[in-house]
């Protein structure tokens, strides 16, 4: 997701859907590209000059797409996907979310209600606090408490290089600070698995913002043939990945690139032996880092008229494919109450038998998105993360005031649907979380 973020007020942050809010159902679009050509292994060829995958990511080392969520035998019903069975997901701990990254233990719920609160950092650097049934907690605290489970973290290769994500100030932090980068990344992740939290990493693979049409070359990229970017995508994300695991803030879950739909890093798929050995070359750091980390690719709508369809076909049979575990998409806008969405979704799952998620939407389409998603039998709708629910969209679960985000009626919804699931909701007032690491 990027839109008009630095136009918002400082007071509060709100951005409302006329930033970019993806509307399909008004016809109100991103102010981004959103061409999503998708580039064929017949067309667009490669490049003779190091695009191979053979030094970036090959497939054989990790989930092949092949090996992924196979459908259990058909007996779960339509309504909630309870039933045990394929989901495609190695390593399916249901335990804490702060699990020993020794022990190759991946927490996968049986659903996931998740959030990206990446802008944490940035708003308590500036004084920001959040307040629950009157009570300041953490909003990683607030998030447990009312039903959540899993917390989504953004981060950028060199987000205080030259045009890097420090230089933009979204959020009216300081833009001296490096936010986004690896300590900031690993700091909010502590806070996350001492919550007992699912942590899914979000791999920007570029120094600011990466969306459906603005994905810039990372700075120390610049002039890099194929070869030299594969590895340097491998190296920025293992480099992540080892800090994270000697900090032990394993993510459970990963993607490299976001809203990659027609290119990553500048590299467009039209190219697909040079986009291909990009993506594959930071997917396989992931799975030499664990391979039972669960690897997910994003496009950025989701729907008949985004291209969706022929963007799965390309990752998943393209030659050589993305060797990515699952599909996630951003489920902003609909064009017909969600039967879109159902019907994508839908084909990745009836055609390559692998688990689909929302990673992005905002909370006004809450209770659409969550049931579209587990509508789908054998839990191969995985679950939904709400993207910034402080001050993104056109309905948020804070209310801000005196430089305080204080919950309102639509947290509270969350934990109703959390309850609804069998999610647990523990709901421990303040005063019991004193002394302890989930605050």
């Amino acid at each position: 997701m990027r839109s008009c973020l630095s136009a918002a007020t400082a007071a509060g942050l709100v951005l409302l859907g006329a930033c970019a809010v993806d509307d399909g159902g008004t016809g109100g679009n991103r102010i981004d590209d959103t061409s999503s050509s998708v580039g064929s292994t017949g067309s667009g060829g490669s490049t003779g000059s190091g695009g191979s995958t053979g030094s970036g990511g090959s497939t054989g080392s990790g989930g092949s797409t092949g090996s992924g969520g196979t459908s259990s035998s058909g007996d779960a019903t339509s309504t909630g996907g309870e039933a045990a069975g394929g989901t495609g997901m190695s390593g399916g701990a249901s335990g804490s979310g702060g699990a020993d990254p020794g022990t190759g233990e991946i927490f996968n719920p049986p659903y996931i209600l998740g959030a990206d609160i990446s802008w944490t950092l940035e708003q308590e650097s500036i004084g920001r606090r959040y307040r629950d049934q009157g009570q300041t907690k953490s909003i990683e605290r607030i998030l447990v408490d009312h039903g959540f489970n899993f917390v989504r973290l953004r981060t950028f290769v060199c987000p205080d290089c030259p045009g890097g994500y420090t230089s933009e100030l979204y959020s009216g932090a300081r833009p001296t600070e490096a936010f986004g980068d690896t300590a900031h990344t690993i700091a909010m992740a502590k806070r996350v698995k001492a919550c007992g939290m699912g942590l899914f990493l979000d791999f920007h693979m570029s120094d600011t913002w990466a969306s459906i049409g603005h994905q810039n070359v990372p700075s120390a990229w610049a002039g890099m043939n194929p070869s030299q970017m594969q590895e340097a995508a491998y190296g920025h994300v293992k480099g992540v990945l080892d800090e994270m695991v000697a900090a032990s803030v394993k993510p459970d879950m990963v993607q490299v690139g976001n809203e990659t739909n027609s290119r990553m890093s500048g590299v467009s798929m039209s190219n697909w032996a040079s986009f291909s050995g990009l993506v594959n070359a930071g997917i396989r750091a992931v799975r030499e880092t664990d391979p039972n980390i669960i690897v997910w690719a994003q496009h950025g709508r989701p729907r008949p008229d985004g291209g969706f369809r022929p963007w799965v076909d390309a990752h998943l049979t393209n030659d050589p494919p993305i060797d990515v575990d699952g599909i996630c998409g951003s489920t902003y806008g609909t064009t017909n109450n969600g039967q879109d969405w159902s019907e994508e979704f839908g084909y990745v799952i009836d055609k390559y038998k692998l688990p689909v998620m929302s990673c992005e939407y905002t909370d006004v389409r809450r209770d659409l998105i969550n049931s579209v998603v587990r509508e789908f039998p054998n839990q191969m709708g995985r679950g939904t993360f709400l993207w910034e629910p402080t001050a993104y969209g056109d309905r948020t679960l804070f209310d801000f005031s005196d430089n305080t985000y204080t919950t309102n009626a639509n947290m509270d919804a969350y934990a109703r649907l959390a309850e609804s699931y069998g999610l647990p909701v523990p709901s421990t007032p303040a005063e019991e979380l004193q002394g302890t690491t989930c605050q």
